[in-house]
């Protein structure tokens, strides 16, 4: 394709000479934009003496040397703007000469003040110029009107009064442009700057000689080595954080792949004991159960009565490196003290009356599988502290003998009572307290993750049906609202008895209203403020009013109605109370 390059008009884009100077010779050389653009549309390209440019506005550039001050520092980023400007202006003399043929060095120097006029970057008016050829002795003064670097640092920095002047790269383009005409090192330094609240910005550019004992220090801020170390310093911190971030994604797409693996076995165990946990708060604590599983870690489940305890204690066994070993379990609140420490630890024969022979406890049958300690909020403070020297020591000592039997078995233990209400109150030990809460999993109530009460009332239905041969299919819309609506305070065990009962009373395939035990048919009960002489229902409203005022928080709604933690613990179970 042809080359052409398209005229301006002469009006628009010619260079005007500058008035002569008394020596007869001009200010600046007489330049024509016309002469050094090449405009090809068809091709996308532009042209200067030579060289493609683009064009770029100021407020890009300002934008692009403010990301560099701001991610690499201001002095990092000086250097770099210094080192561009010289590699721009040592190559646009380079190319300005092999078109202009200068036989005066000098006179290559203005036209690169004209040069920087005409590519829009400053208005540049010399002052002055001294060159001995003899002695290579050089001195320009010159002074940048309008320059778009300090005014894009200005709008974005302010005036930066307490670090020097801003027009970074103008002052390496006047370096390399005067390097590249005289064939030596020059030097420039902003001596006054718009962009550190001056009137006008004026530079001194001298060959390296003349600049005495300042030289190294300027040499350092041209000198690409310097640079090159902190770049590659930067490069290989990038590279550094790359890596690091590559591996942590690894990892957690690792984690992701091993959550879901865990997710799954989580669904396969439910589904295998029909056990329902469609709610979000039912599989984040299967989640945990299946997470703590795999490790030997005292585990304390909390919950209500009939939230599902034993079934997370039984998962956390299975999922465990245990579940070939023997679980056991003891209901910690159905034996009086002397028969629950023979339980747990065993006898020898003659220790009490009735001991005919030895027997092993609990935690020798275990072995080492798990040991299940159900309502380990009702033992006695005697048997609490053989149970602490058991988890301590890993030994326990038979009831009536002498010597200690070392035990591996794993505890899990599971309460519906407040233990830290009752360590506050001086029932239950601390020290056993943090033993066994080594890892806390709280079940929440069926009231709580209402979603899985459908589920719950289909499942128990369809075994109700099945074990008591009745064609009982489904629930009428007015039952499950009900059913919805009630406050379970047996949670998922009294759910099971109601549809038991439903079943058992429907006349057709659908269970309707009547069918349901009456508590839940009834209107929800009153508020204070009810007119009721009921004194239990006005304990259960004030009770509810202090928790929710209190945000949930048990002793500071004990201390408002000035009972204990303990005493409210017990009332909220009484009258089927949800922190």
């Amino acid at each position: 394709m042809e080359s052409r390059t398209h005229a301006l008009p002469s009006v628009e884009w010619r260079i005007v000479k500058a008035q002569p100077r008394r020596d007869g010779t001009s200010d600046r050389p007489d330049l024509h934009l016309t002469e050094l653009l090449d405009f090809r549309p068809d091709q996308g390209i532009i042209r200067l003496h030579e060289q493609r440019v683009v064009i770029l506005s100021a407020a890009a550039m300002g934008l692009l040397w403010k990301e560099l001050i701001e991610t690499m520092g201001l002095e990092m980023a000086r250097r770099v703007a210094i080192r561009f400007g010289f590699a721009d202006g040592y190559h646009d003399a380079v190319n300005l000469r092999q078109r202009s043929n200068w036989t005066d060095p000098v006179e290559g120097i203005r036209a690169g003040a004209v040069l920087h006029t005409l590519e829009g970057i400053v208005r540049a008016e010399v002052r002055k110029i001294e060159h001995d050829v003899e002695t290579g002795r050089f001195e320009e003064e010159v002074v940048w009107h309008d320059s778009y670097v300090a005014e894009q640092h200005v709008h974005h920095f302010g005036k930066m009064s307490d670090s020097g002047s801003v027009c970074w790269s103008l002052v390496g383009y006047a370096s390399g442009f005067a390097s590249a005409c005289l064939g030596k090192e020059i030097y420039f330094r902003e001596m006054s700057c718009v962009g550190q609240g001056d009137k006008q910005c004026v530079a001194i550019g001298r060959d390296a000689h003349s600049w005495g004992a300042e030289i190294d220090l300027i040499r350092t801020d041209f000198q690409a080595e310097t640079i090159g170390h902190e770049v590659e310093r930067l490069h290989e911190a990038v590279s550094k954080r790359h890596k690091e971030l590559d591996k942590r994604e690894r990892l957690l797409e690792r984690r992701e792949r091993e959550l879901n693996l865990l997710r799954e076995r989580i669904n396969r165990h439910a589904a295998g004991k029909n056990f329902i946990a469609g709610s979000q708060a039912m599989r984040d604590v299967l989640e945990l159960a299946a997470r703590v599983a795999p490790l030997d870690t005292t585990v304390l489940v909390y919950g209500e009565s009939g939230t599902g305890k034993e079934f997370i204690v039984r998962m956390i066994h299975d999922q465990s490196p245990r579940a070939s070993a023997p679980f056991v379990s003891i209901n910690c609140a159905a034996l009086t003290e002397t028969l629950l420490e023979s339980e747990l630890f065993g006898h020898v024969r003659g220790a009490f009356t009735g001991a005919v022979r030895d027997k092993p406890g609990l935690f020798e049958v275990a072995g080492n599988g798990t040991v299940f300690l159900d309502e380990i909020g009702e033992i006695a403070p005697t048997v609490q502290a053989k149970l602490l020297r058991a988890l301590q020591e890993r030994e326990i000592r038979r009831v009536g003998a002498e010597r200690s039997i070392k035990v591996n078995a794993r505890v899990v233990a599971a309460t519906n009572r407040d233990l830290r209400g009752a360590v506050e109150g001086g029932t239950f030990r601390e020290d056993l307290y943090f033993r066994l809460g080594a890892f806390i999993i709280t079940d929440p109530p069926l009231r709580d993750r209402r979603e899985d009460i459908p589920p719950l009332v289909h499942n128990f239905l369809v075994r109700a049906a099945s074990r008591m041969k009745k064609d009982v299919s489904s629930v009428s819309a007015d039952a499950m609202t009900a059913l919805m609506n009630y406050r379970w305070p047996g949670n998922v065990r009294e759910l099971e008895h109601a549809v038991e009962r439903a079943v058992i009373l429907a006349n057709n395939p659908n269970i309707r209203v009547r069918d349901l035990p009456p508590e839940m048919t009834q209107k929800p009960r009153g508020r204070a403020g009810d007119d009721t002489l009921d004194l239990q229902e006005q304990e259960r409203i004030m009770i509810e009013r202090a928790l929710e005022r209190f945000g949930g928080n048990r002793r500071k709604a004990a201390e408002a109605l000035k009972i204990s933690t303990v005493t409210l613990w017990r009332k909220m179970k009484q009258f089927g109370i949800s922190s």
